[in-house]
């Protein structure tokens, strides 16, 4: 999740409106964590964690302190969600959900390439003037899809859409 100055207001709330519900929607052997990106990069867990009450709830109460402010610095955000230790029978699934106001965009779908292998790669473009370019570049280096959210009405959409996609594989 992009904390970036550039995400405050109507980015910001509606990026965590859709990370509570993902967290909400998260099946019992689902297992998550979450990665925030500004002039920083932060993890909220060392690892990904079971979904049980205790860890949704720390999640939950991450998110309602988060907000927008500083630079924003994406690559060490891409490594870390993309990097470490992975179960090959799993599909593991990144999310991105920022404004895509970063200025190395060839780098950082180069960098989705690279580490994504298994892993499917989704961008959530987020306010009124979203790099389409990054987003979609994005979703398509890690086989994912790139979804628009303009307004309130359109992140219940765009999640909708994403949990059709997600819930139910062509191939397992």
């Amino acid at each position: 999740l992009d904390t970036s100055g550039s995400m405050s207001g109507f980015p910001m709330e509606t990026s965590k409106a859709m990370m509570r519900r993902a967290i909400e929607n998260l099946r019992p052997e689902d297992r998550f964590n979450i990665v925030t990106f500004a002039g920083n990069t932060s993890v909220l867990f060392p690892d990904p964690v079971a979904n049980n009450e205790q860890n949704r709830h720390k999640a939950l109460r991450f998110i309602d302190t988060l907000q927008g402010a500083g630079g924003t610095e994406m690559m060490k955000a891409i490594n870390m969600a993309l990097g470490g230790e992975h179960d090959p029978k799993k599909v593991r699934i990144v999310c991105f959900l920022t404004d895509g106001y970063i200025g190395n965009d060839m780098a950082i779908v180069g960098a989705v390439k690279e580490h994504a292998k298994t892993t499917r790669v989704f961008s959530f473009g987020i306010g009124n003037a979203v790099n389409r370019f990054l987003m979609d570049a994005m979703a398509q280096a890690g086989r994912g899809d790139a979804h628009y959210v303009l307004s309130h009405e359109q992140a219940q959409k765009s999640a909708d859409k994403f949990y059709e996609r997600i819930d139910a594989p062509v191939l397992t």
